[in-house]
């Protein structure tokens, strides 16, 4: 086996690794069992009562252990709060009377309710779970556990912070940009599909409602990450590293030339492939204009992958321009039409737009495997 065989192996398990989020995944479980560790170590030498409830400090440390600083930080301290929230509780209960079925029941339901307010975010389930820790396993020594607990829980989420912020604290930026290269595609395809129902006229209203879905879940999964993004550069000391607020508004602006690319598309889906005729065919573009349709749709397709110049895309338009100048048809007809070049004159102008602005697309990421074509 040579040698150009073997590192050629290792560059596509690599590259699988990052495309795949092996590796942000195998670095964050790395940091958190070393948090875990290092804050049970700490734990065991911390004086007083708490010292006898070490093995809460690494659920503290795990907790606090999340994809960004910030978010750690958010969910630390509501965690916190909440496991506060839930002392006071099992105080009031106990302070009623003994602990039995009616003081557990009190705690929960209270709990619930108070965990209820979307203020506490993560510390909304340790609410309730806190007070029954106090309840049932405090005992006689709620006091003493009731401050080991918390204290410990403290100490665990600030070593996992400490951890988080000092060893390689992530920032987000590859995972959004590959989903959105993936949403791309996915929304290149939804473009060739239509086209394809135009040049074979047929429809299935329920299959292109899964199409439909699938888009709009990629979407909304693309919104998620590059929200991931910009808050993994909050309290980040790799977030002022040069560059870094050029490439998240890049980013920015890819998915917003994409989110605006993908609406469009979704009324192109409501013309060509699910709205069913209305009266003599209104409501679908006329068979006389599908062959410039279809073109204009598949060289969108083409320029949303990053395979072909804009110009591919204002070119087959022209042709859908001009079909409409030339023809005699009902004017229902052309309406519809009408409707459906103002969505790829959407399309066109959402990649323009970003290309403009901050000289990206919504094609393939510069930071990625965007192909090489001159614009």
């Amino acid at each position: 086996m040579g040698f150009e065989h073997v590192a050629g192996v290792g560059t596509r398990v690599w590259r699988w690794s990052r495309t795949s989020g092996t590796q942000p995944r195998l670095l964050h479980a790395g940091k958190a069992a070393f948090a875990a560790c290092l804050a049970w170590f700490i734990a065991r030498h911390v004086p007083g009562v708490a010292s006898d409830y070490p093995y809460y400090a690494p659920l503290g440390a795990v907790v606090a252990m999340q994809t960004t600083v910030f978010a750690g930080l958010r969910s630390g301290i509501q965690t916190l709060v909440g496991i506060g929230l839930g002392i006071v509780i099992a105080g009031f209960t106990m302070w009623i009377g003994d602990p039995g079925f009616i003081a557990i029941a009190l705690a929960v339901g209270i709990g619930v309710l108070v965990g209820g307010f979307r203020i506490l975010g993560e510390g909304s389930s340790w609410v309730s779970t806190a007070a029954l820790f106090v309840l049932l396993v405090g005992g006689a020594h709620a006091e003493g556990y009731s401050l080991g607990y918390l204290v410990q829980m403290a100490v665990g989420v600030a070593v996992g912070l400490l951890v988080n912020f000092l060893v390689f604290p992530p920032l987000r930026f590859w995972d959004a940009e590959h989903r959105i290269d993936a949403v791309n595609d996915v929304l290149a395809d939804h473009l060739d599909g239509l086209a394809a129902v135009l040049e074979a006229d047929e429809r299935d209203e329920k299959a292109w409602d899964k199409q439909q879905d699938r888009l709009d879940r990629a979407i909304a999964d693309v919104r998620s990450r590059v929200s991931i993004a910009h808050e993994s550069r909050k309290l980040n000391p790799r977030g002022a590293l040069r560059g870094s607020r050029a490439r998240l508004q890049q980013d920015g602006a890819r998915f917003r030339a994409l989110e605006r690319a993908a609406w469009y598309t979704t009324d192109l889906t409501e013309l060509v492939a699910r709205s069913g005729p209305v009266s003599d065919g209104l409501g679908r573009p006329d068979p006389a204009f599908a062959e410039p349709l279809a073109k204009a749709f598949r060289e969108l397709a083409c320029m949303i992958r990053g395979e072909c110049p804009e110009s591919a895309g204002d070119d087959a338009i022209a042709e859908v321009e001009r079909a409409l100048d030339a023809s005699k048809e009902d004017p229902s007809h052309v309406a519809v039409t009408s409707a459906a070049l103002v969505s790829l004159r959407g399309i066109v102008e959402s990649e323009r737009r970003a290309t403009e602005d901050l000289e990206t697309s919504t094609g393939p990421s510069a930071f990625g495997h965007r192909r090489d074509v001159r614009r």
